[in-house]
């Protein structure tokens, strides 16, 4: 008896501690150096996305008690949660959620990296980790569409990359029993996306049983995280809009197609939501890990199977988009499989000749499938420069009309519906201070921004002289007045 006591004695805190504390500091001094990248990363230059302008004008409205919205994006809780306190630094409140947005972007690329090294490692030690991270990372760079948007994403400050960042840090934090970490990052996805909803429901069900002895306060503090997301969700929707279930109504925009073609577009999108090697790799994994019992993979593999379920019902039967970052998670997770199963291939026991001809079968076999999304990387790098050059370029144009004053002198304003205008409409509301509804994408008597060789700065050039006057012309920009007794 003696023996094995001796034995497992020292095991249970020997074990414990480190599988506790280390990952929680070794995060944060990672976090740390993402957040150090991103700072570094604003000098990239990079327009900002539709939707984050957005969250920004929500933010500063919600200083002010004014919080308003003109329905053409749906509201989400967790953006204004950050933007709302970055909006006391002023004019650097767009810096700040960009740094926010992009630091948790790159430790989510960084959590994909551990977390397919610590799912190989057990079988395949060092080395398999080491390769199934790197592959891991890699094939994610090439996600979620065709085009490789995820860059795109990250330096627009979209939330998908955020998302990514708390369901797979969730995983981690669970997997370090840190089970309190994983269901507050559960609940900041859920105030991130509705598909997050049922994932933080079980997790939070499950915790609760785990801790009955302890019912008497993980309860309520269980119940406390879980009421935070309809109350944000809902009550927020109902200050910005004046209906808790506006965004519902907002996010539908796919009302006029048929279900058939839905489907078949929600079904396109998680099939092009990673390259078809890394869907092969996933199953591979998920085979092999069942072979060994292991349930991990199988878990990661059918709560991505979910969530591209989700997002797809939600398309096909409600007319929700299924667009391509909706899946990122999906596609964070395949390729956090595909890694492991790559791993665990290249280092299986054979001669060193023989894992680097193995290695070198993998690579001939997904270049083909990888190379048109890597062509896409350096395009997406090379249209958010120019996107952000369109910025500034229209600010400058503001600026020498008088700024607000002036574009507003003439009554409406008025801004072109094609790429990149459209989505300057609320980086121009931002700037110019004023509600989203102070720009339209109506032209008429007013002030109409035109972007030079659209259809509507053909059609404002093409009008008579006496009823709309060019008050400005830069390289993409054309500015026109109508009805206006004097130009601004």
């Amino acid at each position: 008896m003696s023996g094995p006591a001796v034995a497992e004695a020292p095991a249970v805190p020997a074990a414990a501690r480190p599988a506790v504390r280390g990952p929680r500091y070794a995060g944060l001094a990672v976090f740390a150096g993402c957040t150090g990248i991103a700072a570094a990363s604003l000098a990239v230059p990079a327009l900002l996305g539709f939707d984050p302008w957005v969250w920004l004008i929500w933010g500063r409205e919600a200083l002010r008690g004014t919080l308003a919205t003109d329905g053409s994006v749906a509201w989400k809780p967790l953006p204004v949660l950050v933007t709302a306190p970055a909006a006391l630094f002023g004019d650097a409140a767009p810096a700040l959620w960009t740094l926010v947005a992009r630091a948790c972007g790159l430790f989510g690329v960084v959590v994909i990296v551990r977390l397919a090294a610590r799912t190989a490692r057990p079988r395949g030690g060092t080395a398999a980790g080491a390769v199934a991270g790197v592959v891991a990372a890699a094939a994610f760079l090439l996600t979620p569409d065709v085009e490789s948007r995820w860059l795109r994403h990250l330096l627009q400050a979209n939330i998908e990359p955020l998302t990514v960042m708390c369901l797979l840090y969730a995983v981690e934090r669970h997997l370090d029993g840190r089970r309190w970490h994983a269901l507050l990052l559960l609940c900041a996805a859920a105030l991130t996306r509705p598909e997050a909803w049922p994932f933080l429901a079980l997790y939070a069900g499950w915790l609760t049983w785990a801790l009955r002895h302890r019912w008497w306060w993980a309860g309520p503090a269980v119940l406390a995280v879980l009421a935070a997301v309809p109350v944000l969700w809902f009550a927020g929707d109902r200050l910005v809009s004046g209906d808790p279930l506006s965004g519902a109504v907002v996010a539908q925009v796919l009302s006029d197609t048929t279900p058939t073609q839905r489907w078949i577009l929600a079904i396109e999108n998680v099939a092009a939501c990673v390259i078809a090697p890394v869907w092969v790799a996933a199953a591979v994994c998920v085979v092999w890990a069942a072979h060994l019992r292991r349930g991990l993979p199988a878990a990661l593999a059918a709560c991505a199977v979910v969530w591209a379920a989700e997002v797809a019902v939600m398309a096909g039967v409600f007319g929700y988009a299924a667009l391509g970052r909706f899946l990122a998670p999906v596609s964070a997770v395949l390729c956090v499989l595909a890694g492991v199963a790559v791993g665990w291939v290249v280092t299986a026991p054979r001669a060193v000749l023989g894992r680097a001809a193995v290695a070198a079968a993998l690579v001939a076999a997904a270049a083909p499938f990888a190379a048109p999304r890597v062509a896409w990387l350096p395009l997406q790098v090379q249209h958010a420069a120019e996107r952000s050059a369109a910025e500034h370029e229209l600010y400058e144009v503001a600026a020498a009309l008088g700024g607000r004053e002036g574009l507003l002198a003439c009554g409406n304003l008025a801004i072109d519906t094609v790429r990149p205008a459209v989505e300057l409409r609320p980086a121009l509301t931002y700037r110019l201070d004023v509600p989203m509804r102070g720009i339209t994408h109506t032209p008429g008597p007013g002030t109409t921004i035109a972007q030079v060789g659209s259809p509507l700065h053909a059609a404002m050039a093409a009008r008579p002289a006496g009823q709309v006057t060019l008050v400005a012309r830069s390289e993409r920009w054309a500015v026109y007045t109508e009805s206006c007794g004097s130009p601004p």
